[in-house]
């Protein structure tokens, strides 16, 4: 069973496709890494053509939750990339690729697509074809039939690397996309040697499947015990990322009846904190780095005293007894060792997709079709691409 549901009641329940991709992830970890292992040499060389240089651009881009793998990816590859890595949505390019590319700059534009059919995925790459005159292209998609692979069909310039089907979620939300496309460029991009690599994700997959299998019960039970109607996703760093990821899924699973908020914890005092109120959730992901983990917790010391019907939940890679102490709940993978939050994200970000499976399924909503109606589609439909004015 998955998420002690039989495939029976999961197919009544309109969730099988997206309870499936959420618990498979940790299997396709290791399909993403096994893939990329023989071309890792091949690619990392290609790269630092660009990266040697003495001013380049790396730019990550998608829409909606293939740009939120850029979000998290960037921060922690910038030290790697000289800083000089970036997140931009491929919506904004489309629209104005002044205002984000470099005409003259060589540029390496990173394009995540689930799909590889929206649009804007097609329009980006588009736009700045017309607008750059030194680029490449790495495209990392999980539709080997989609338009973005076929794009790269006998060009020079470009690159395509696609994933296991598996991880082409058939559900609306990305789940297995997002992980593997993220997990995907932080192998090609880091410096972390493959058997160090390895070695860390050894401890992630570990630790999610053991989530996946039994302590995804703490999400189940407290969607069944708070009626939450608000949720806050914090994160620092990569984790920020992940948390925007967490707030959209939210959003998309329970096709917008829950409002969800992101942030920084330091930047949640200025102003986000409003939107506290006594039916939100507050989630907190904590870093494993001291320096960045002492604020994390003067805030989660701030909430918790300010506490009132609204409710904490706290996600830890250690046990943590004075983070478990201020919160409802609290969440720990058990991580053999401290990791960079670049590889905790992938564990993290999990529980959200507990989360909204769980209160989608809570209010009777469909997860693996939210929108039946068809205001959002699991493609974006109805966008029209003009001319780049170069």
């Amino acid at each position: 069973m998955t998420f002690n549901m039989t495939p029976y009641e999961m197919q009544n329940r309109s969730c099988q496709a997206t309870a499936t991709e959420i618990h498979q992830q940790p299997g396709t970890w290791y399909q993403t890494l096994n893939q990329l292992n023989p071309l890792f040499k091949a690619l990392k060389s290609w790269i630092k053509t660009i990266t040697d240089q003495a001013d380049f651009d790396v730019i990550f881009t998608g829409a909606g939750s293939s740009e939120y793998v850029g979000n998290a990816l960037y921060v922690s590859l910038n030290p790697v990339l000289g800083y000089h890595a970036r997140s931009f949505a491929s919506t904004a390019i489309v629209a104005s690729p002044q205002y984000y590319l470099s005409k003259t700059k060589p540029t390496l534009l990173v394009s995540f697509a689930r799909s590889g059919n929206s649009p804007e995925s097609l329009g980006a790459v588009q736009a700045a074809d017309a607008y750059c005159t030194k680029l490449q292209h790495l495209f990392i998609t999980c539709n080997k039939d989609g338009a973005l692979a076929g794009m790269a069909e006998g060009r020079t310039d470009c690159r395509s690397i696609v994933l296991a089907d598996e991880t082409n979620d058939r559900s609306f939300a990305m789940t297995s996309s997002f992980t593997n496309m993220y997990l995907a460029a932080l192998s090609i991009f880091g410096d972390r040697p493959a058997e160090e690599l390895l070695a860390a994700m050894d401890q992630i997959i570990s630790g999610a499947e053991d989530f996946l299998e039994k302590a995804y019960a703490t999400t189940e039970n407290l969607v069944s015990e708070f009626a939450f109607e608000r949720i806050v996703y914090l994160g620092t760093g990569p984790l920020k990322g992940f948390a925007q990821e967490s707030a959209l899924k939210m959003l998309e699973l329970t096709a917008g009846k829950v409002a969800a908020l992101f942030d920084s914890p330091m930047g949640f005092r200025h102003g986000p904190k409003s939107i506290v109120n006594d039916t939100t959730l507050t989630v907190l992901f904590l870093s494993d780095e001291p320096a960045v983990r002492r604020y994390e917790m003067d805030l989660l010391k701030e909430l918790s005293s300010q506490r009132k019907k609204n409710r904490i939940l706290a996600v830890s890679s250690w046990k943590d007894s004075q983070a478990a102490a201020l919160c409802d709940s609290f969440i720990s993978f058990d991580n053999d060792e401290k990791l960079p939050s670049a590889y905790l994200g992938l564990q993290y970000v999990l529980i959200a997709q507990c989360i909204a499976l769980f209160k989608s399924l809570s209010y009777g909503i469909g997860p693996d079709n939210p929108c039946p109606s068809g205001e959002v589609n699991r493609v974006v439909k109805g966008v029209s691409l003009y001319p780049v004015e170069v």
